[in-house]
């Protein structure tokens, strides 16, 4: 009798702790998963800034387009960089190319010059810097990876800075 009850307690015991081990490997892969996600979208949205950045550069006819883009540039390049470092100290995954969607965008700007160029990057500004924007605050209020968040809160007011300046060039160019 004594022989019975220990071997259902053991077999219960034995399938709690592998219940708690899978609930805890299950909760840490949801962690990396959330954390991949972010560091993919983040990463994308800012070397798609880089890149219309240095198209604007060089194409813009407007000469306030052209230092808004050269500040994109500088301040996206920097942030690329730093959500490199850390996603490399953790075995998170950085895209090196465009997605399909951003990889659209810029070739639609290619194929435009002078103030239609102007009004189409500045454009595609307010709404990629209204989305980053939207990104890293769910990122500062949820994000479960502690450097990512600090991350997200550290770089979303330069984004909301980005966001009032794209705002206010569309105004001046007459959307």
């Amino acid at each position: 009798m004594n022989s019975t009850f220990g071997n259902v307690f053991l077999t219960l015991l034995t399938l709690g702790l592998l219940a708690v081990m899978a609930l805890a490997t299950t909760s840490a892969a949801a962690a990396d998963t959330g954390a991949q996600l972010f560091v993919t979208q983040a990463a994308i949205g800012g070397m798609a800034e880089v890149e219309m950045g240095k198209l604007a550069v060089d194409k813009a006819s407007s000469a306030d387009v052209k230092t808004f883009a050269a500040q994109m540039v500088s301040d996206h390049t920097k942030a690329d960089e730093e959500l490199e470092k850390i996603a490399t100290g953790k075995s998170l995954k950085v895209p090196t190319a465009l997605d399909a969607e951003h990889k659209a965008k810029l070739e639609m700007l290619r194929k435009k010059s002078g103030a239609e160029f102007d009004k189409t990057y500045v454009q595609a500004q307010v709404s990629g810097h209204e989305k980053m924007q939207q990104l890293l605050d769910h990122e500062a209020k949820d994000g479960k990876d502690a450097d990512l968040k600090t991350f997200a809160e550290k770089t979303l007011p330069t984004v909301v800075q980005h966001h009032q300046m794209a705002k206010q060039l569309e105004a001046k160019l007459g959307k």
